[in-house]
């Protein structure tokens, strides 16, 4: 008897872990978005279609790599300058993701729009397109700047 209410206060608490860190979701600092944002463009340079539509907000808005073979960039989060801004009122994050691009020589300047989607960050590729940097850092306050050295 003392063993199966020990099983059942162990089982008990193993469920209460598991539906905590679920509803949880994705946490929203900037770090969090940063590895999102990263994510992203990992699977971007990486021609991972499967793993882009993960981060995509609105199904079916971005098509890139559909069909082609994966290949492994070697994209590094310690690459990338991630400068992270906060829309407070839209509850949105803009997010500039600068680096060298892995595939080639020439610098990358993502500018990439984030949202949340049933708890978690999504890319809205549509919005993204619109960024201007010097309207976005006019108008919000910077909220991190990761790997900025």
């Amino acid at each position: 008897m003392k063993k199966l209410l020990i099983s059942l206060v162990t089982l008990i608490a193993l469920l209460a872990g598991c539906n905590q860190s679920v509803s949880q979701g994705q946490g929203d600092s900037p770090e969090d978005i940063a590895k999102v944002t990263y994510e992203w463009e990992k699977a971007n340079f990486d021609r991972d279609y499967e793993k882009q539509q993960e981060f995509i907000y609105e199904e079916g808005s971005y098509e890139a790599y559909k069909g082609d073979e994966k290949i492994d960039s070697g994209l590094k989060y310690e690459d990338i300058r991630f400068e992270i801004y906060h829309d407070k009122e839209l509850e949105q994050y803009y997010v500039f993701a600068d680096f060298k691009n892995p595939n080639g020589e020439n610098l990358v300047e993502g500018n990439i729009l984030l949202r949340k989607k049933s708890d978690e960050w999504k890319v809205d590729t549509s919005q993204s397109l619109d960024i201007v940097r010097e309207e976005v850092s006019g108008e919000f306050e910077q909220a991190a700047c990761i790997n900025c050295n």
